[in-house]
C-alpha cells in the first residue's frame, strides 16, 4: 500500500498516520511475524486486554432467556400475560435448568441486580419502571438480539445507566432525554461537522476560525482542513500537557471569527487531562465568543480523580462526546453517545445556530437526523446505527465491570510507569496515550537519520508506533519538525509485550 512515491513507501509530512501505521504494520509482520509483533500504533485496548468476563457472561444469560421469550411457538409481546412474579418463575426455571448450581444461583442474583439497578436508575429520572416494564423493556421484539429496529436516539433502559454514570462520574445533572447515541465517537465527530457546516444551518463556512489544542487527534487537522476552514491552535507540551506560553496572551491573539472550540479532553494523543484553570478561560473565551464548544471526553474514565469538565462552566454551549469503548475494553461495539444538557440543547439551537435547524424540530432531533448516511434531512431517521446487541452487550459491562475495570485501570497505570522508565523519559502521570520524540531517548544515535527510516527500522525489528506529526497544527510545524514524534497507545498490550516494545525502542534508538 504505498502512499508516496518514494524508499519508504511514506512521506511524515503529508501522509495521513492512519494510513502509514498501517504499512508499518505489514513490514513488522513480513519482518517477524504476526505473533511477535508489538503494536502501538491503534487506539485499541482489544490487543492486550479483553472486555468484561461478568459482562458478557450475564449478557450470554440475556440472549439465552431472549431465546426463551422469543422463538417461533411465542412472541413476547403478543403472546405474554405473565406478571412479574411468573416472568421471573420462567427464568429462574431455566437458568437451574441449564446451569451448575452455583452458576444458577449467581445469573439469578445478577439478573434481580440488574432488574434493580435500572429500577433506580429509572426513578431517578423521573420513570415510574417496575421490574416487569424492564423485562418488557429488553426482551421486546428480541432488541436484545437485535431482532428489531430501535429507538434513533437510543434505547430508554441503555440511556438510564449512561446517565448515571455521568451524574456519578461528574455530577452533570443530566438524564436519559439529554443522551443521543452514536456508532463510536469518531461517528460524533463527523456528524458534528456534517451539521455544523450545511449550508441550511450556515454555521460554519469556508474560513471560519476552529480553536484547539497542538497536538490533537489527527482527524480533526484534516476535517477541518478538507472544510475550508481555519484553524486556531493552542500549543501544548507533550510531555506535560501544559500550554506552552501564556494561556490569556494566546486567547487574546485569536482571530475574531472563532466561532468552534474543540476539546479533546483528556488528550489524544500526549494522554492528559485539562487543569481546571485551562477550562474556566476557554469558558471564558467561548462567553466572550459566543462560541460553541464540543468537549471529545472518551477517555475520560481512565482519569478516576477527575469531578469537573468544560461543562461545569460553559453547560449553556457545550456538546459532549463520551464512549463506552476505551474503558470497556471493547471498541468494536461502536457505542458512543452526545450528552447534551437541557440548558445547551435550547441555547445552541437559539442562539448558537440561530434556529436554522432545517427540517429538525430541536436541536437533538437535528442530530439524530444528521447521524444518518446522507444529509442532515433525515433520509435514514428510523435506525439508530448502535446496534441493540452493542447497547445490551454495552450495558452488561457498565453494570457488571467494575471488578475488571479497575484491575484494567491499575495494569494501565503500570504500564504506564514501566514504558517511561525503560525508555529513561520522565512520567508525567498521563494515561492510555505517551506522544513523546524519538530523539528525546537518551542515548540515541539515530538523530541525523530521515525519520521516515526511524519509523521503517522500528517496524522491520517489529515494533509499529504511530507517527504523530500531523497530529501537530500547520502553525506548530511551521515553527518545528515534529516528524521523529510517535504515538503510542499502552493499554494495547500485555505488560510483557509492553516490556518488550519498550526494550526494543530503546535498542533500536540507541544502537
Amino acid at each position: 500500500m504505498k502512499l508516496r512515491d518514494n524508499k519508504w513507501g511514506y512521506d511524515l509530512k503529508e501522509d495521513n498516520p492512519f494510513r502509514i501505521f498501517r504499512v508499518l504494520r505489514e513490514i513488522a509482520d513480513e519482518n517477524v511475524g504476526e505473533s511477535n509483533v508489538v503494536d502501538l500504533s491503534r487506539g485499541d485496548p482489544g490487543y492486550g486486554y479483553s472486555p468484561s468476563v461478568h459482562g458478557r457472561e450475564f449478557y450470554g444469560f440475556l440472549l439465552e432467556i431472549d431465546q426463551l421469550f422469543n422463538n417461533p411457538g411465542e412472541h413476547f409481546v403478543s403472546d405474554n400475560r405473565d406478571d412479574f412474579d411468573a416472568l421471573w418463575e420462567k427464568i429462574q426455571k431455566h437458568a437451574k435448568e441449564t446451569y451448575s448450581e452455583k452458576k444458577a444461583e449467581r445469573l439469578i442474583e445478577d439478573f434481580y441486580f440488574f432488574l434493580t439497578r435500572i429500577e433506580k436508575y429509572a426513578k431517578e429520572q423521573g420513570l415510574d419502571w417496575d421490574k416487569k416494564k424492564i423485562v418488557f423493556e429488553i426482551f421486546k421484539y428480541s432488541v436484545v438480539s437485535g431482532g428489531s429496529y430501535l429507538d434513533p436516539q437510543g434505547e430508554t433502559l441503555v440511556r438510564l445507566a449512561v446517565a448515571h454514570h455521568y451524574n456519578k462520574k461528574l455530577d452533570l445533572g443530566i438524564d436519559y432525554k439529554d443522551l443521543v447515541f452514536m456508532q463510536g465517537v469518531s461517528h460524533g465527530i463527523g456528524t458534528i461537522f456534517k451539521v455544523l457546516n450545511d449550508p441550511e444551518v450556515g454555521f460554519l463556512k469556508e474560513g471560519d476560525g476552529v480553536l484547539l489544542g497542538s497536538p490533537v487527534y489527527a482527524p480533526y487537522n484534516t476535517i477541518i482542513e478538507n472544510r475550508g476552514l481555519k484553524s486556531f491552535s493552542i500549543p501544548i507540551n507533550a510531555s506535560t500537557g501544559k500550554v506552552d506560553g501564556d494561556l490569556d496572551e494566546i486567547l487574546a491573539s485569536a482571530p475574531d471569527n472563532i466561532k468552534l472550540i474543540c476539546l479533546i479532553d483528556p488528550n489524544n494523543p500526549t494522554g492528559f487531562m485539562n487543569d481546571e484553570e485551562f477550562l474556566k478561560k476557554i469558558a471564558a473565551f467561548a462567553e466572550e465568543r459566543n462560541a460553541l464548544i464540543v468537549s471529545d471526553e472518551v477517555y475520560s474514565d481512565f482519569f478516576f480523580e477527575r469531578k469537573v469538565n468544560i461543562m461545569h462552566y460553559a453547560r449553556k454551549r457545550t456538546i459532549m462526546i463520551g464512549g463506552r469503548s476505551k474503558i470497556e475494553r471493547s471498541t468494536g461495539l461502536r457505542f458512543g453517545e452526545y450528552i447534551i444538557p437541557k440548558e445547551a440543547q435550547k441555547y445552541i439551537a437559539e442562539d448558537i445556530l440561530g434556529g436554522k435547524l432545517d427540517i429538525a424540530s430541536d436541536l437533538m432531533q437535528l442530530l439524530v437526523f444528521a447521524k444518518a448516511p446522507g444529509a442532515i434531512r433525515g433520509e435514514f431517521q428510523h435506525v439508530t446505527f448502535v446496534a441493540g446487541p452493542s447497547q445490551y452487550l454495552g450495558l452488561a459491562h457498565m453494570v457488571f465491570g467494575d471488578e475488571d475495570r479497575d484491575e484494567y485501570l491499575r495494569r494501565i497505570r503500570v504500564n504506564m510507569e514501566t514504558f517511561y522508565e525503560i525508555l529513561g523519559l520522565p512520567y508525567n502521570k498521563n494515561l492510555y496515550y505517551s506522544c513523546f520524540d524519538l530523539k528525546d531517548i537518551p542515548g540515541c544515535t539515530r538523530a541525523d537519520e530521515e525519520p521516515e527510516e526511524m519509523f521503517y527500522g522500528l517496524a522491520k525489528k517489529g515494533v509499529v508506533l504511530i507517527p504523530s506529526n500531523l497530529f501537530f497544527s500547520e502553525s506548530e510545524r511551521e515553527k518545528a519538525d515534529y516528524r521523529t514524534f510517535a504515538r503510542g497507545s499502552l493499554p494495547n498490550l500485555t505488560f510483557s509485550n509492553l516490556q518488550k516494545a519498550a526494550k526494543l525502542i530503546k535498542e533500536y534508538i540507541t544502537s
